[in-house]
Order: structure tokens, then C-alpha cells, then sequence
């Protein structure tokens, strides 16, 4: 379900309607009861639309309650056993929602007209606004807040009190707790990459998530959040992003974690409570790392990490198995240099 502080829906549509306006005429099941909105598959309801690209996770569900859901062939008749109300059969799932969601739904952008702060905005006492700050309708800024000069916040976000927005900074789709420490030029609630190949070229993939900021959180200068695709990518209490750092669609990052200048995490992957990265470190998308792990400089997370460990390399393993392969290495260049030397 959208969220409508950031997201308008339009008029309902059918399911037959919806279908053909996106080219589907491979239609099955009840079409024609009205859809009002979108969701994730394991979340849609009978009035949402949805996709499935990956079919594994239709294993993980005993029911699917969605009003239309674009899948292929192999899947319909599953979905439909499953309860899906109508099926639409195309060869690209993913492109063919996500036109359809254009039809449902539009996220709600901050206007470009006067004035800077929206009079449909919540300011609370003591709120400071510095020179060329806008903020948009339905916002809601907490007491004593701090928005810097050049600052834009988007429609519908919620900002706690006691935050700094710094300067330049865009926050948009997104929802924050108290005493947050946003640095200047920082982006918050923009969208992820996403693309698919159609028969015209690369698409970029629809956003229709938030983020959300916990207390005590502190964003450094030019970082990047994204906001998730569905549901919400997520930064837990009291954790802490250098400058620099670029946080993907869908991420959920724990509480009391660090992350040093340009760390990047890829999209769906978690990060637990108290985990540690230092500069340069990336995980893949669809990671987990455990609580209280610690990532090297530079390393390269590739699979899952297990609580608790530490973790180097490119690829990434465990630290003292790394260290050992490198010493082995350097003896082994070593040896070879002296076998290489000529007889004296």
C-alpha cells in the first residue's frame, strides 16, 4: 500500500483495463474488479497490483491475495492456485508493472512555485530556516529543528526534533526520527538504480518505498540513501554514515553501526546492530552481515557474514584467513624471486 504522505493514487482502473493499456491481452482469472494501487507480492491486497520476477518466492508463500499480478506463463496457473484474483502473462513481468504502476500511482514532488515553506507544512516551535530552504506541503518539522540554507524537503516528510538538515541537503519520501545530523549536500529518498531491458532499451525500475531514519543518526556530507522499491530502506538508531556513503534501495542497516567514507551497500542487504565497515568496503545486494561483524577497509562482501566476525579481502573472508593467504603469497614470490636469481 502507498503511502499517501509521499504518493497520489489515481482513479481506479480495471484489471482487464489496466492490462490492456500496458499491451496484455494474455489475461486469467476475474478481470474485471477495480484495482486502486501496488504493492509487493507478499503484501498486495485484492485491490493491488503486483509482478513476480523471481520465482522462488512464490515457495515462501501460502497465499497470494493480489488483485493483478504480471508473471509468465510458467507461473500463472501457481498464482492462481494460490489466490491471486487475475493473472497477466507477458515475457517481462518487472516492465510490463511498471508501466502499469504509472497508471496507479505518482509520487508527489515538491512544487516549484512560492513559496519556500508551504503554509500545508508543520512547523514546530522553534524551528530555524536558513536562506533559500524549501519545504513542502504536508511536511512536518519537529521542535527546534535546523534547516540550513539551500536545504529542500519533499512533500510528506517527517523530520523529529532537535535535527539538522545541513545545508543543500534534499531530503524527500522519508521519515526521521529526533536529534538526526543530516551534513550538508547529503540526498535522502531519491531513486535507486534500477533498470530492465525492453524491446526500446534500458528502463529505469519505479521507487514507490520511503526511508526511514531513526534517532540519534547521523548522514555525513554527499551521502546517498535510496529509497526502497517497495516498503522502506531503513537506518537504524544512533548509527553513524560517514561522507561519502551510498546506501541502496531496500537496504536495512541496524542500530549503532558505522560506515567510513565510501562504503557502498547494494540493494535488499542487511546489516545487523553493531556492525563496523571501514572506507572503501562494499557488500553485494541480498547480503546479510551480522550483528556486531566488522568489515576491513577496502574488502569486498560477497556472501553472508556470520555475527560476530571480522572480515577482509577481495573477496572478503575471515580477516586471519586472509592474512595467512597474503603471507603465503608474498613467501611464495619470494622463493620464486631467489630461484630466479643466476648462480654466483
Amino acid at each position: 500500500m502507498s503511502d499517501l504522505r509521499f504518493y497520489d493514487l489515481h482513479a481506479p482502473i480495471s484489471a482487464r483495463a489496466l492490462a490492456q493499456a500496458v499491451g496484455i491481452d494474455a489475461l486469467y482469472g476475474d478481470t474485471d474488479h477495480c484495482l486502486q494501487d501496488i504493492a509487493a507480492i507478499a503484501e498486495a491486497s485484492e485491490v493491488e497490483a503486483t509482478f513476480l520476477r523471481d520465482e522462488n518466492l512464490l515457495y515462501g508463500l501460502n497465499l497470494v491475495e493480489a488483485g493483478l499480478c504480471f508473471s509468465t506463463e510458467a507461473q500463472k496457473n501457481i498464482l492462481l492456485d494460490k489466490g491471486a484474483r487475475a493473472v497477466a502473462v507477458c515475457a517481462r513481468p518487472d516492465a510490463a508493472f511498471n508501466f502499469a504502476a504509472s497508471q496507479l500511482v505518482a509520487p508527489k514532488l515538491l512544487p516549484m512555485t512560492e513559496p519556500a515553506v508551504s503554509p500545508e507544512a508543520q512547523l514546530a516551535q522553534g524551528v530555524q530556516i536558513g536562506p533559500g530552504a524549501m519545504i513542502g506541503p504536508g511536511a512536518i518539522i519537529g521542535a527546534n529543528s535546523r534547516i540550513e540554507a539551500g536545504a529542500m524537503i519533499g512533500p510528506g516528510c517527517v523530520i523529529g526534533a532537535n535535527c539538522r538538515i545541513g545545508a543543500g541537503a534534499v531530503i524527500s519520501f522519508t521519515l526521521m526520527g529526533d536529534g538526526v545530523d543530516i551534513r550538508p549536500r547529503a540526498v535522502l529518498g531519491e531513486a535507486g538504480l534500477g533498470v530492465f531491458s525492453t524491446q526500446n532499451g534500458l528502463q529505469a525500475m519505479g521507487h514507490f518505498g520511503r526511508v526511514r531514519i531513526g534517532n540519534g543518526v547521523r548522514i555525513g556530507a554527499n551521502s546517498t540513501i535510496d529509497r526502497a522499491v517497495f516498503g522502506d530502506t531503513v537506518i537504524g538508531d544512533r548509527s553513524q554514515l560517514d561522507n561519502l556513503v551510498q546506501i541502496s534501495h531496500n537496504v536495512q542497516i541496524g542500530s549503532d553501526c558505522v560506515l567510513a567514507s565510501f562504503c557502498g551497500i547494494a540493494g535488499s542487504s542487511v546489516l545487523g546492530d553493531g556492525v563496523m565497515m571501514g572506507g572503501r568496503a562494499g557488500v553485494a545486494d541480498h547480503i546479510h552481515v551480522g550483528a556486531g561483524a566488522r568489515i576491513a577497509a577496502a574488502a569486498a562482501v560477497m556472501k553472508d557474514v556470520p555475527a560476530g566476525q571480522t572480515w577482509g579481502g577481495h573477496p572478503a573472508r575471515p580477516l586471519r584467513q586472509y592474512m595467512r593467504e597474503q603471507i603465503a603469497m608474498r613467501d611464495l614470490a619470494r622463493k620464486k624471486g631467489r630461484s630466479d636469481e643466476p648462480d654466483r
